[in-house]
């Protein structure tokens, strides 16, 4: 069989349709191309050359009957010239209907309209011209497939026919694999903008998280990233990334110096255009990073901070300003979130504090301590609350417990600290104190109840402390005697608000120097460790044994904390009284 004989062209072309539409690149089928278009009579080479929408060439091929060739020297500038002539040829539309192929129309260029290097090229193969088709490729490119052919060995309508034929195979398979490149990057876009949206919505340390979206873009999406949020009337960078770990630190010294190109974006005097393109970054050689692309943080109508794109020279990613402008939203809201969440934390936290006691009285013999977490999920005030009230004998201690939180639940703590502490500070006993404060629930009908225990210490004889407890549905407190020995008082009774007989029961234990005392909120039992278990079930006494020769403040500041061993994650009141030995120094208490 002849090799120009159409029934060899016309098998090998409906194969070349079939690798072309199965394949993930042109680079894939393009050995049958170029090898089944060297089969047609005349042709002595095939030349395949793709530009970009500038001109610059970008990929080049030459088959001959020394084989297929992919970007060999010198080439390149050869046929530069070429598309050069061949920008302005108007093109023809020969549209496919489902892939809207676009083919120019086909010109035969004699050897002397061709630059010296590739006639040269043309002429040492056997040929005297080319036979070039102009194609319309993907990404506004422009590309050119041509056959050098020997015109007297040739079939010019023959070859025109192939050549066409060939060129929509390329456009084709070109636009589809580009339609399908462009989705598949879309999608991967689309998930690192949720996986950056899942990490800023997971944390409320916002420069913690964007240090993190930052490492997520750089290499993905660009060569070099930056965040400058405003703080204190300023844009101050607080996530910088480099492709190159070594250039990182450059690149974040210049941009707090201000020395690079967007700088007049960070202190006010200039604004980027939504949508405009990359501009030179202005950085100093050494950063290796020529382009910047910026867009504003921008949540409820205010100016949050910059996000900064950067990318090198010939950067395959230029076109990531969409994402951009999406990843700048959400960033923006992310930071007006955490913003406003830690400035509704701070104000809770305030309210918190003027629930509690400012200060511990200071009384002979005893050591004072106490300590609050306040719960780090919510933005709703708690309930926990603590005091000491030194009746100028004995010395009361208590620590209570507000069910629920928010408003409701700091106007009961307030209405029972204020209760409880002038009722105590007027020489009324605890159960005198918390029977008032219970009347006074059920009589204005609060609908919300409280737990509370209190300590009541008094000097007995000989160092000796007489300690009184109760418990209306609260935690009994706890006695950590000096051995280590934790023991827990028999003190019962009901909570306060829900019925009008507390059924109070005291326990009377002793204090001796060295021992302490420990009440403290349920939130400190449901503390938890790594894994699960309950703390107040498994591990409180044998830490509070372990912590026991702690100075007080120490004590409460570990089991407030969770000393990496656990995690408090309620509201917890911590009060701690410990009865000092007068032979390491401190003053005897015999009472006043």
């Amino acid at each position: 069989m002849e090799p120009n004989r159409p029934d060899r062209w016309s098998d090998r072309l409906h194969a070349l349709w079939r690798s072309a539409f199965t394949a993930a690149s042109t680079r894939e089928f393009a050995h049958e191309l170029y090898t089944g278009l060297l089969s047609l009579s005349g042709v002595r080479a095939v030349l395949g050359v793709r530009f970009a929408a500038a001109g610059q060439v970008l990929v080049t091929r030459w088959a001959d009957a020394a084989g297929l060739h992919t970007r060999l020297p010198g080439l390149a500038a050869d046929v530069a010239e070429l598309g050069r002539d061949l920008s302005a040829q108007p093109v023809a539309d020969i549209t496919d209907p489902h892939h809207k192929t676009m083919i120019g129309q086909i010109t035969q260029l004699p050897a002397a309209r061709l630059s010296a290097g590739l006639a040269e090229r043309v002429a040492g193969c056997g040929a005297d011209g080319l036979l070039v088709a102009t194609l319309d490729v993907a990404r506004r490119g422009r590309g050119v497939m041509a056959l050098a052919v020997a015109s007297a060995a040739a079939d010019q309508a023959t070859l025109v026919t192939a050549l066409g034929q060939a060129s929509e195979v390329v456009v084709a398979a070109d636009h589809r694999i580009s339609e399908q490149r462009d989705l598949e990057d879309q999608q991967a876009l689309d998930a690192l903008l949720a996986e950056a949206s899942l990490r800023m919505d997971a944390s409320l340390d916002i420069a913690d998280t964007l240090r993190a979206v930052v490492r997520m873009v750089v290499p993905a999406l660009a060569d070099g990233a930056a965040i400058h949020i405003q703080r204190d009337g300023r844009m101050v960078p607080i996530a910088v990334a480099h492709v190159d770990a070594h250039r990182e630190a450059p690149l974040a010294d210049h941009l707090r110096a201000g020395h690079w190109a967007g700088e007049p974006v960070v202190d006010g005097t200039a604004r980027p255009t939504p949508g405009d393109g990359p501009h030179p970054a202005c950085l100093p050689a050494a950063v290796g990073l020529d382009t910047m692309t910026i867009a504003v943080l921008r949540a409820r109508g205010r100016d949050l901070g910059l996000l900064t794109f950067f990318h090198r020279r010939h950067s395959t990613w230029r076109n990531s300003t969409r994402f951009l402008h999406d990843l700048a939203g959400r960033a923006a809201l992310a930071i007006d979130n955490a913003t406003l969440y830690e400035q509704r934390r701070h104000d809770v936290l305030s309210l918190q504090q003027h629930l509690l006691p400012a200060v511990l009285p200071e009384v002979p013999g005893l050591e004072l301590a106490a300590g609050y977490n306040a719960a780090d999920h919510t933005l709703e005030v708690g309930g926990d609350f603590y005091g000491v009230v030194d009746q100028g004998g004995p010395v009361v201690a208590l620590v209570g417990d507000v069910c629920g939180r928010g408003a409701p639940a700091a106007a009961l703590t307030g209405l029972a600290r204020h209760t409880l502490e002038t009722v105590l500070a007027g020489g009324g006993s605890p159960r005198h104190a918390l029977d008032i404060l219970n009347r006074k629930m059920r009589r204005d009908r609060i609908s919300r109840f409280l737990t509370i225990a209190t300590a009541t210490l008094g000097p007995v004889a000989d160092d000796v402390l007489r300690l009184e407890t109760l418990s209306a549905g609260h935690p009994r407190p706890l006695i950590v005697r000096r051995d280590g020995t934790v023991e827990e008082p028999h003190c019962t009774g009901r909570l306060l608000g829900v019925f009008d007989d507390l059924a109070l029961h005291t326990a009377t234990d002793h204090l001796y120097p060295g021992d302490l005392v420990l009440l403290f909120s349920d939130g400190l039992l449901e503390a938890r460790d790594t894994d699960g278990r309950l703390f107040g079930e498994t591990e409180l006494a044998d830490t509070l044994a372990g912590l026991r020769s702690l100075p007080a403040a120490a004590l409460v500041d570990a089991l407030v904390s969770g000393s990496d061993r656990y995690h408090v994650n309620d509201d917890v009141a911590v009060l701690a009284i410990r009865h000092l030995d007068p032979r390491n120094g401190a003053t005897s208490w015999t009472g006043r």
